[in-house]
């Protein structure tokens, strides 16, 4: 039996530039960072060549069958499809979970693609870089599933760290980000992740920024170039461990990720931020596309718990977590 684990991420800045209808005619960047939240997925080998799946996070299963007499079910298809996308011919039996709630704005649906892809070739023992297998999993999802996403959560749960990305039409270039140990720790120690609340999959904010890009929408245009600016000066501020500005930055990018498209925020994000700002957070920013999910923020320690405070009246919980620098990893069970 198989265990893949790949972790999921924080966005820091550049999102939206990602989609193939910006970066296929402008470049793109983005620039994140991966944390001790993952998905998982077992898969053990059966006799015979059926297929089981089980999803406790759907609580639903899909009892032993030929692939091809398998009617699909929500939380099964990244399964199924990676199955079939990757040519795999053996039967077996999947379990897959993630740490986090559906709807995290934290990667999770494309963290789940990146692992089964490297599960199954680890099955089929293949190797392949993880530029590979990121691209292949973002093409099960945006080709292949429809989903309307962009390319940087799987190649953050595939690479692991804190990374810039480029997109350009033909391929995309990974540059680590390595930060002192004491500004990663002073990252680490005013850093807070809350849950908001489910917002469904990010495919349908994401939509909407790609119907702006594909109809030249000045707005979004503007808004996506000040926002790859805003990446690229990220990572400009991280190499200088320049927190202070990496603080401006973040509070700059949430400005114009909100002019990206309708949904991005509402009322109750609009009113969890102004809370949160009131009680001493310095800056703050949602971590995927929008409209519900996860709220990144920066705060002074001493700041934390007042902020905690104010925001589980809005039942907004707080989400303890940790940056790590590994991406998506396969371990033989027997060999735990």
């Amino acid at each position: 039996m198989l265990l893949g684990i790949a972790p999921l991420r924080i966005s820091f800045g550049g999102g939206g530039t990602d989609l193939e209808e910006y970066h296929n005619t402008h470049e793109g960047f983005t620039i994140s960072a991966t944390i001790n939240k993952f998905t998982y997925v077992f898969v053990r080998i059966r006799e015979d060549t059926k297929i089981q799946s089980f999803s406790p996070d759907f609580a639903s299963h899909l009892p032993p069958k030929a692939m091809d007499k398998i009617t699909s079910s929500q939380g099964h298809e990244i399964v199924l499809t990676c199955l079939k996308e990757m040519k795999f011919k053996k039967g077996a039996d999947t379990f897959f979970f993630s740490d986090v709630s559906l709807g995290s704005g934290l990667g999770a649906s494309s963290s789940l693609t990146t692992n089964f892809v490297k599960v199954i070739l680890e099955l089929q023992n293949k190797k392949w870089n993880n530029n590979k297998i990121a691209m292949k999993a973002y093409s099960i999802g945006h080709d292949v599933l429809k989903w309307g996403i962009g390319k940087q959560d799987e190649f953050a749960s595939a690479y692991g760290g804190i990374n810039l990305y480029k997109f350009t039409k033909n391929k995309v270039d990974v540059t680590p980000v390595s930060l002192k140990k004491n500004t990663l720790k002073e990252l680490q120690n005013n850093s807070l992740l809350f849950h908001m609340g489910s917002r469904g999959h990010s495919s349908k904010v994401l939509k909407r920024q790609v119907t702006n890009i594909e109809k030249s929408s000045k707005k979004t245009l503007e808004a996506l170039q000040n926002t790859k600016k805003i990446a690229i000066q990220i990572n400009d501020a991280l190499r200088q461990n320049d927190l202070t500005t990496f603080v401006e930055l973040i509070n700059q990018g949430w400005k114009e990720k909100k002019k990206h498209a309708s949904g991005v925020t509402n009322k109750r994000i609009d009113e969890i931020c102004r809370i949160a700002l009131t009680n001493g957070a310095e800056a703050l920013k949602v971590t995927g596309a929008g409209g519900g999910g996860h709220l990144y923020m920066f705060a002074k320690p001493s700041k934390h718990k007042k902020i905690e405070q104010a925001l589980k009246k809005m039942e907004v919980k707080n989400i303890p977590f940790e940056f790590i620098d590994k991406g998506v990893k396969v371990k033989h069970i027997e060999n735990l």
